[in-house]
């Protein structure tokens, strides 16, 4: 075989790589995975409206400037401050009364045999001949009566009131003349008085029934 016929038969063998070096792009082209992930990036694009609307919603909720929030949290501190100001004011109201309360129970208390005094004096100048001593008692009496009441003194029911346990103090018991439901004070030996519904000292009493 000549040389020259040798170059011919091997032409088409080296151009062989040539062709597959021309088909080979291709098929890297089309098995590359960005051409594969390409869609992806549309659907990171479509994400991106989702995201908008979702900010825009929260704008809509709250449509106050940041100025206007931290003005509505001062105001609502506020509110709740002045509330508790409020209830603590009442409160120590309330206490301060509950001690002058105490103090009135405690003084009035101490006066009640003052004015057991003057009811037996009382009683002795309306058996006197003196009509303007007789008087003049019993204008002190009730005066002192007055005064005690205007801060709370209450006399507790005696005579023909239903007897109470809580309020009177029974001396004696006698049969009722007639049939009772509940037993009933006929006498009263002392008074008994109460303090804004606070018994000071029970009445001492004589019971039927």
């Amino acid at each position: 075989m000549g040389r020259a016929e040798y170059e011919r038969h091997m032409a088409p063998t080296e151009q062989e790589p040539a062709d597959e070096s021309v088909g080979g792009p291709e098929e890297s082209t089309a098995e590359r995975p960005d051409a594969v992930e390409a869609p992806e990036v549309g659907d990171a694009g479509d994400d991106a409206p989702e995201e908008g609307a979702d900010a825009g919603a929260e704008a809509d909720a709250d449509p106050r400037s940041p100025l206007e929030a931290e003005r509505d949290q001062f105001l609502d501190a506020l509110r709740r401050e002045r509330a508790d100001f409020e209830n603590f004011r009442k409160r120590a109201e309330r206490e301060r009364m509950e001690a002058l309360d105490r103090g009135r129970e405690h003084v009035v208390a101490e006066l009640l045999r003052v004015l057991d005094n003057f009811g037996h004096v009382l009683k002795g100048a309306e058996r006197s001949d003196d009509a303007q001593l007789s008087k003049g008692v019993e204008m002190v009496h009730g005066e002192l009566v007055r005064t005690l009441e205007d801060v709370g003194l209450e006399r507790v029911p005696g005579e023909g009131a239903p007897f109470d346990p809580a309020h009177h103090e029974a001396l004696e018991q006698r049969p009722a003349e007639e049939p009772l439901e509940e037993p009933v004070v006929v006498e009263e030996h002392r008074p008994g008085y109460r303090f804004k519904g606070r018994v000071l000292r029970p009445a001492t009493v004589t019971v039927a029934q």
